[in-house]
């Protein structure tokens, strides 16, 4: 009876502990305007016993751990690890957390990517990831993230993408990577956005407007000017300074000549078709005739 006694003690105490479990790993990540990453972590540990677990974070920047548990942070050469001594307990929660501004990347879009290692089997695993406010997933909305299988909603101002994944073992790593872009951001046209070709098509427009009113509005003035007569000419010019409409009192006024000589050049311009006569009352005004300006 001892010897069957001993036996059992020594078959008991021969068999390996089952290896330590992480009930719950949570992983929140909230994504800014900024490229910022805010993390939260929390890990739920049941029915421990006393056992050191390590956390790997990378190289996050304002760290922050609450727990009941003595955890403490160990930088390394490699990334930086969060190390619990966790005592026996039926219920033992972790919190970690941390900010990161080297998880986005931009070319045309935007791209987050992250990897969790996990160094203790983990039962459940739910994942949240916020988008930063104004943005949405990238077109084709399937294969803009990953892992597969997320589900995709909204809290209303933000884009939220969560993922519920389980048993993953001692040693496996988790990657997430998530394609982003602005709701209404410009759309790339052949390397340029929207926005910049609006502005040439304005440059363009407007190229054309001070073309047309100092050069194309103006070029019969500019073609007739080096034929006409000198007096014709100081006439003409008097007319093009003052506007058209001039009265033809201040024509002999500004050019010196007299009225029937005035009179005399104004007569041989209409006639021609460069200007036109306007009788109102007993004065005379004097026009550029529209039809010589849009010849």
């Amino acid at each position: 009876m001892k010897k069957i006694f001993i036996l059992l003690i020594f078959i008991l105490f021969s068999v390996p502990a089952f290896s330590q479990e992480i009930y719950q790993y949570g992983v929140t990540a909230e994504i800014f305007e900024n490229n910022t990453v805010a993390y939260k972590l929390t890990m739920i540990f049941v029915n421990s016993s006393n056992q050191t677990f390590t956390i790997p974070i990378g190289f996050p920047n304002n760290i922050s751990i609450q727990s009941d548990a003595d955890c403490k942070i160990q930088p390394g050469m490699l990334e930086t690890n969060v190390v619990c001594n966790i005592e026996s307990s039926n219920k033992t929660t972790v919190i970690i957390t941390y900010d990161s501004d080297q998880k986005i990347g931009r070319n045309n879009y935007y791209l987050f990517t992250d990897a969790f290692k996990f160094n203790d089997d983990v039962n459940t695993i739910p994942v949240l990831v916020k988008l930063p406010e104004g943005t949405g997933l990238r077109e084709p909305i399937e294969s803009s993230y990953s892992p597969a299988n997320a589900l995709i909603g909204s809290d209303g101002r933000r884009t939220l993408i969560n993922w519920e994944i389980t048993d993953l073992k001692k040693g496996d790593r988790l990657d997430i990577s998530i394609a982003y872009e602005k709701i209404g951001e410009e759309v790339i046209i052949s390397g340029l956005s929207l926005q910049v070709v609006a502005m040439i098509v304005v440059l363009i427009f407007v190229s054309i407007g001070i073309f047309y009113q100092f050069y194309w509005k103006n070029k019969n003035m500019k073609i007739i000017l080096p034929i006409l007569k000198k007096d014709e000419k100081i006439i003409f010019d008097t007319i093009t300074k003052h506007g058209s409409g001039i009265n033809q009192k201040l024509i002999v006024e500004n050019s010196g000549y007299s009225k029937a000589k005035v009179s005399k050049v104004l007569k041989s311009l209409e006639e021609r078709g460069i200007l036109k006569l306007e009788r109102i009352g007993r004065k005379n005004k004097v026009h550029i005739d529209k039809k010589f300006l849009n010849k």
